[in-house]
């Protein structure tokens, strides 16, 4: 009788013989395809960036909308960030868990404004972030292979044109609020056009009698 190890070693050699069995020996320890998993990481990448900005938002914000928009996207991104992670894990996939260096540029830029010039920064970069994200995600959920990351792209596809459209609403307040406006010269006061006064004529005593000066009428 053959040792239990010799008819395993019999059995993968047989295998590996066979190249198309080889290829699927391989391959059924892939979990995911190769695009999707970069796709997974660029779009974690893409949460930590939205989260760490609205935090920046929710304190430095002056307008309450604003403010209100960057915790938004701090609870929104934050979920679909514990959701990607899941899947993740999962599949195999180690995501990023910091911002990558352009990112960390971005945000060190806006922590250098304030005010309402801090709001229309703010907002108008959301507004571009996410109509570039909103095309990025529908194109990664068209390509996905795996169907589960397909389904977790077909929902986050969803909630980013919610955020782009409340962004577009949002930013156009916030425009407003950091323009500065002209100040308006006041107009410098009317001079009075006074109608001037003709003297009246002396008058004529009754009668028609002529007033002369200097004449004692007592005599």
């Amino acid at each position: 009788m053959r040792p239990l190890h010799s008819i395993a070693a019999i059995a993968l050699g047989a295998v590996l013989s066979v190249p198309g069995a080889y290829a699927q020996l391989m391959k059924s320890d892939q979990k995911i395809d190769n695009a999707d998993a970069a796709a997974m990481k660029q779009l974690a990448q893409g949460n930590l960036a939205e989260i760490e900005s609205g935090k920046l938002a929710a304190a430095k914000a002056q307008s309450p909308d604003v403010k209100s928009f960057g915790q938004k996207m701090v609870d929104d991104h934050g979920k679909m960030l514990e959701d990607l992670k899941s899947l993740a894990k999962a599949k195999g996939v180690a995501l990023p868990d910091a911002l990558s260096l352009k990112d960390l540029a971005e945000k060190k830029k806006l922590e250098h404004h304030s005010g309402a010039d801090f709001d229309k920064s703010y907002m108008a970069e959301m507004v571009k972030d996410h109509e570039k994200d909103l095309k990025e995600v529908q194109d990664l959920a068209a390509k996905a292979k795996d169907p589960d990351f397909k389904a977790a792209m077909q929902k986050a596809s969803g909630k980013i044109k919610e955020h782009l459209q409340l962004a577009q609403r949002i930013a156009q307040g916030a425009a407003a609020g950091a323009t500065t406006s002209t100040p308006v010269t006041p107009s410098a006061p009317a001079t009075p056009q006074s109608t001037p006064v003709t003297p009246s004529s002396p008058s004529t005593p009754p009668g028609g009698a002529e007033i002369k000066p200097n004449i004692n009428f007592s005599k």
